[in-house]
């Protein structure tokens, strides 16, 4: 629901659900909501449904995870819990309001791969004011096992912006399988460094017309990930602040900087700079032996 921070793509537009109140609250829809956006389409989210107690929401397994070395990549979960986490508290917000979120954390329980043929993800809110909400949610694979664990901080703004008529289907997940590392398509001069280039692509947008937060999520984590092409570790947490949004026009370069390398464990601080050279997000990568 960010991007640094942006503004809630899916429900936030009333156009989006019949029912919907003068106020823009969205009516509870009779089933699933199916393919949300660019990026939602991009890494196969699908399945949105408001249930009693939260969000529920649902990922396709497949190549589109795949990051360094071919495995499923924690950053791939960015898109879906920036969604699952933001959508209960845009239901719950004040009136005249919409959000952006602030902070998002996550932490792996079970590491990749996961089992199929999808993740599906259960949102809830902990707590909402008159100027934030709060959030957590569960993402569990097929077999039903416990996957990762994510909370976000949400900061209710002012309404005044306006949706586009539709968001633009992704060009990129209808021509090919493409991994996570290959959507995202960054300029790595070499790995190992410590610029992570990503390009400017219409398809990263969401309904505010920024950068989707997942997208930056996933663009700190394979950062990181890329001072260990070799994969002697893996991604057990990622915790990132979203600064200012990220505009579609201008490529996102993500700077890494190495806190902590042993043998078993390490810290990246990662920020995600977008034009003008402005942090749009900073970003803390863990990464452990398995």
């Amino acid at each position: 629901m960010s991007s640094g921070p942006a503004l809630v793509t899916g429900p936030s537009d009333p156009r989006l659900h019949p029912g919907a109140d003068s106020a823009g609250h969205p009516a509870a829809p009779a089933g699933p909501v199916e393919e949300i956006g660019g990026p939602q389409s991009i890494f196969r989210i699908h399945g949105y449904r408001p249930v009693p107690d939260g969000t529920d929401l649902a990922m396709r397994v497949g190549p589109w995870l795949d990051g360094f070395g071919g495995m499923p990549a924690v950053g791939s979960l960015g898109v879906l819990v920036d969604d699952v986490l933001g959508r209960p508290v845009f239901l719950a917000r004040p009136a005249g309001t919409h959000l952006v979120t602030f902070e998002l954390s996550l932490e792996v329980v079970a590491p990749p791969p996961w089992s199929g043929p999808e993740l599906r993800a259960h949102g809830t809110v902990l707590d909402v004011d008159a100027a934030r909400g709060l959030s957590r949610c569960e993402i569990r694979d097929g077999a039903g096992r416990l996957v990762a664990t994510a909370r976000a901080h949400l900061r209710f703004v002012a309404a005044g912006w306006a949706q586009p008529e539709q968001i633009r289907p992704t060009t990129l997940a209808a021509a090919a399988e493409l991994s996570a590392l290959d959507t995202l398509g960054p300029d790595v001069p070499d790995l190992g460094g410590r610029r992570f280039v990503v390009p400017a692509r219409p398809e990263f947008g969401n309904g505010s017309g920024a950068v989707h937060g997942g997208i930056l999520f996933c663009g700190c984590e394979q950062a990181a990930a890329a001072d260990d092409p070799q994969g002697r570790l893996q991604t057990i947490s990622v915790s990132i602040h979203y600064l200012r949004r990220a505009g579609l026009e201008a490529p996102v370069v993500y700077e890494v900087e190495p806190e902590h390398r042993g043998r078993s464990v390490a810290v990246y601080r990662v920020t995600a700079r977008g034009a003008g050279g402005k942090p749009c997000a900073v970003a803390t990568v863990a990464r452990a032996a398995r």
